[in-house]
């Protein structure tokens, strides 16, 4: 019997295809390698998207990690791309669905009326931006990142998906710090990462680490699932250090007081957590720190970042209800340098203009009172969902879950902490984080039950 004949007559065409598609990808990895990798990985995203919404939610919040393979400032990245695949396969099974399924804004009312009033104020604002193109781009981030709530939300249905994704978002952040452990060997940088910035690192693998104390509660006992998660979590730890992020070292910070001061029953394991931690980082950077790192830690150097928060806080006093325009800071702020006083890094706002540096500074500069209180009140409901989950799985007996939920209510607290140094606020690990504590409270037991 021959090839054809063992195939069909009916496969051929699609067996074809999949040899083109290969034989493509692999002259493309040839020539361009970076391209090759995105479409193999955008063809494998793809199908699985295609196939399961929730294994498509968990490989684009790996995928989220790994901004080296973005194509950065093209108008149809590789992440676009991949959030929209995933919209719309949240889209069909939402509209085929026989049941009627649970709705985010029956759930959680406040969350939605919060992100539809970011999204519209962010879009409002093109009236009086100076740059029109960058509120059009900054509303778009906005809104592709906020369709992550109703989507996590919809996918996760059942125990086993959210500690998918739980997982997935772990293991982004422990490859990103491995990514950035080999990238970095033999040289004394400041670890970047996947994410390819250092602080940025810093602030994920706080959440990672975070994350990491409810996954290895809720897999099994003497299971490699928590062999690689303590392995993980070291890796976590590990990469952290070396990214000598000062503002990552605030996130751990308010993180571990936030485990003390919410840690219910688990209050006396924070405080020695904590303690440990704490002894471990300071006997690193104390004793085995390489000097250049001991020295950027003692360095009261703020690498330009003060002198952008004195243009910002001009930038909100005169303009304190509609700001400047969602994404205008870069553009407008070469308008109030004179008015900020003498600086010491200019160039950061005249020769190559950067963000703030503060994430609610930057949404108070660009819209102003009514865009933070959209975005902070996002914020609190999230955090508020995290612990009355983890009230209702302590009353159910449910520890793993329990965990889960105060690791990501730790999560979040690390990752917003971390968005004083950074603008943060179109950060996709970051909406992940806030999309996770609805769902976990939408499958914790009632109270009348």
């Amino acid at each position: 019997m021959g090839l054809a004949e063992r195939i069909g007559a009916r496969n051929l065409p699609w067996v074809a295809l999949v040899a083109a598609l290969c034989a493509t990808i692999g002259v493309t990895a040839g020539v361009q390698p970076k391209l090759g990798l995105e479409i193999a990985i955008g063809l494998a995203f793809s199908v699985t998207v295609l196939a399961s919404l929730i294994w498509g939610l968990a490989l684009f919040t790996i995928l989220s990690f790994l901004e080296v393979i973005n194509t950065g400032g093209a108008a149809l990245s590789f992440m676009k791309v991949a959030g929209l695949l995933l919209f719309m396969s949240w889209f069909v099974r939402s509209a085929t669905e026989r049941e009627r399924a649970r709705s985010l804004a029956e759930e959680q009312p406040a969350l939605v009326i919060g992100a539809i009033a970011l999204v519209s104020w962010s879009a409002i604002s093109i009236a009086w931006a100076q740059s029109t193109s960058a509120t059009a781009t900054a509303t778009e981030r906005y809104l592709l990142n906020i369709l992550l709530l109703p989507i996590v939300f919809g996918a996760i249905r059942r125990r086993e998906h959210l500690i998918a994704v739980v997982a997935a978002f772990f293991f982004g952040a422990a490859f990103s710090a491995v990514y950035g452990i080999f990238q970095s060997a033999g040289s004394v940088d400041r670890l970047t990462g996947a994410v390819g910035d250092a602080n940025e690192q810093a602030a994920v693998l706080v959440a990672g680490m975070m994350l990491a104390i409810g996954l290895f509660a809720a897999l099994p006992r003497g299971s490699t699932g928590r062999f690689w998660t303590a392995a993980g979590a070291f890796l976590c730890m590990f990469g952290f250090v070396n990214t000598v992020s000062r503002g990552g070292l605030v996130a751990l910070g308010c993180a571990l007081v936030a485990a003390i001061l919410f840690g219910g029953r688990w209050r006396g394991r924070a405080i020695s957590l904590a303690v440990v931690g704490v002894a471990a980082i300071g006997l690193y950077f104390s004793v085995l720190a390489p000097l250049a790192q001991r020295q950027h830690l003692s360095s009261t150097s703020s690498t330009g970042r003060t002198d952008l928060w004195k243009v910002g806080w001009k930038m909100f006093g005169a303009n304190p209800i509609t700001g400047v325009g969602s994404g205008n800071f870069p553009t407008a702020a070469i308008n109030y340098v004179q008015a900020a006083g003498p600086l010491t890094r200019a160039d950061l706002i005249v020769d190559v203009p950067h963000a703030t540096h503060n994430q609610y500074l930057d949404v108070l500069d660009e819209l102003g009172v009514p865009g933070l209180l959209a975005l902070v009140g996002i914020m609190v409901v999230s955090l508020r969902a995290a612990l009355l989950a983890a009230r209702r799985y302590e009353r159910a007996g449910d520890v793993p879950l329990e965990l889960i939920s105060r690791g990501a209510f730790l999560a979040l607290v690390g990752m917003l902490s971390a968005d004083v140094f950074l603008s943060g606020q179109f950060s996709k690990q970051l909406w992940l984080l806030v999309a996770l504590p609805p769902a976990l409270l939408a499958l914790a037991p009632s109270d009348s039950r």
